[in-house]
């Protein structure tokens, strides 16, 4: 594959170079060229949430390369928090240059109006967009236009706790399961042992096997919620059959994986930016393919893709884009791979093969699990979406509880986000 494309810039070009001067120089009649050099630039970097980007992954991935290429380019990590999330930096007119944010946060950050299509600049740059999978471009295009760049693919898969199957001994899990095989299993790793409730199997969120199928959560074009379909109603069982499994009563499921350690299994996006921290160092685990349904078999959820992009705002587009350009490099995504176990979205196969080569963490680990499923398409969630998945979590503990039939559910979670819905088309 042809490596990341170079961007050099001559005199003339943006970027804050300066002229050439003549001097004359220590031997008499010669004269002596300054090279132009570009004047310093300093961004400011912001993600999402802290896990987007560590900050030692942020000196890895950004800050070392840009030293060896770009030495004239600095970027200031601003930690998201009291005070300083995107909200509050668009209200006090202080938004960083750069942005990193997941398909989940794509409304939030064009609602707050600082998204830019980048496709011009893309284009004026010569951005070579062939390294990348082409999924994953066509699912990150809104209307044809590109307001990021991936970086990162948070795949899923199951993580499992190998201490406790070794513990009740149960088989560990196998790539390939269906919904039906883990409820089996879950089934043998919930238990009260050691004045310790042990629960077996947990998923995300609580509309996360509807997104696994594919079910639209509204009608884009009846701006209506399209919940109450038999799809849906396939997915809230299934959900409630391992929720309702003695003793795996629904909790938190990752803090309940790594730091509680009373959950044999998580169905989970990439943990290992986080697994890799030292308070989770002793923690015995290893991964299998996402579990899926036996009439999808072998298809995920869709891959959460972590994306980096320039706000409308900044007065140095050029060099932001040159730090997107250098962080999506062959070159960068390799140390990104081998060092921080983010999977890429570059078409490369040696950067999906060395996932994990440089981390002792996950050394022996099955990391070709994350590959053993093929992800359902994403979907970049509009704020109709968001009302439905709100509306979703208000009622499905109920029915859970066996207060309500699934059909019930779905007709007060379409009446509920129906109208959230109008709500916000009235706005």
């Amino acid at each position: 594959m042809a490596l990341a494309a170079q961007i050099a810039f001559a005199a003339g070009c943006s970027g804050g170079q300066t002229g050439g001067t003549s001097e004359p120089s220590e031997k008499s009649g010669e004269t002596v060229t300054k090279t132009n050099v570009p004047e310093p630039v300093k961004l400011k970097f912001q993600p999402v949430g802290a896990g987007y980007l560590y900050e030692d992954d942020f000196q890895l991935l950004m800050v070392e390369p840009l030293k060896k290429k770009y030495p004239h380019i600095t970027v200031e990590y601003v930690m998201p928090g009291k005070g300083t999330m995107i909200d509050d930096l668009v209200a006090a007119k202080d938004v960083p240059d750069l942005l990193i944010y997941g398909i989940g946060n794509y409304t939030q950050y064009r609602d707050l109006g600082i998204l830019t299509d980048i496709t011009p600049l893309l284009n004026k740059m010569k951005i070579d967009l062939g390294r990348f999978k082409p999924w994953v471009l066509d699912n990150i295009k809104v209307d044809g236009k590109l307001y990021s760049l991936p970086y990162a693919m948070n795949t899923n898969a199951i993580y499992y706790n190998l201490d406790l199957f070794d513990k009740f001994g149960v088989p560990y899990p196998k790539s390939g399961m269906t919904w039906d095989d883990i409820l089996e299993v879950t089934k043998r790793l919930s238990r009260f042992e050691d004045n310790t409730q042990y629960k077996g199997f947990m998923y995300l969120n609580s509309y996360w096997l509807g997104y696994q199928l594919s079910l639209p959560f509204t009608d884009a074009a009846k701006k209506k919620s399209m919940i109450h379909t038999d799809g849906w109603s396939r997915a809230f069982q299934m959900m409630k059959a391992i929720d309702t499994i003695p003793g795996n009563e629904r909790g938190s499921p990752v803090a309940d994986f790594y730091d509680k350690r009373n959950l044999a299994m998580v169905g989970a996006y990439n943990l290992i930016p986080t697994l890799k921290q030292e308070k989770y160092r002793t923690l015995r685990w290893d991964v299998a393919g996402y579990p899926s349904f036996k009439e999808k078999p072998n298809i995920a959820p869709p891959v959460d893709l972590h994306q980096i992009t320039i706000s409308n705002s900044t007065k140095h587009p050029e060099e932001a884009m040159q730090v997107i350009d250098l962080l999506t490099s062959e070159e960068v995504q390799l140390i990104s791979a081998r060092s921080t176990g983010r999977a890429s979205p570059l078409l490369n196969k040696r950067v999906e093969q060395e996932l994990g080569a440089d981390m002792e963490l996950i050394k022996g680990k099955n990391v070709t699990a994350f590959f053993d499923t093929q992800p359902a398409p994403n979907v970049m969630f509009a704020n109709e979406d968001i009302a439905v998945q709100r509306s979703i979590e208000k009622f499905y503990k109920e029915y859970s509880g066996g207060s309500m039939d699934v059909n019930v559910l779905m007709q007060k979670i379409g009446e509920d986000a129906n109208q959230a819905i109008s709500v916000l088309n009235n706005k």
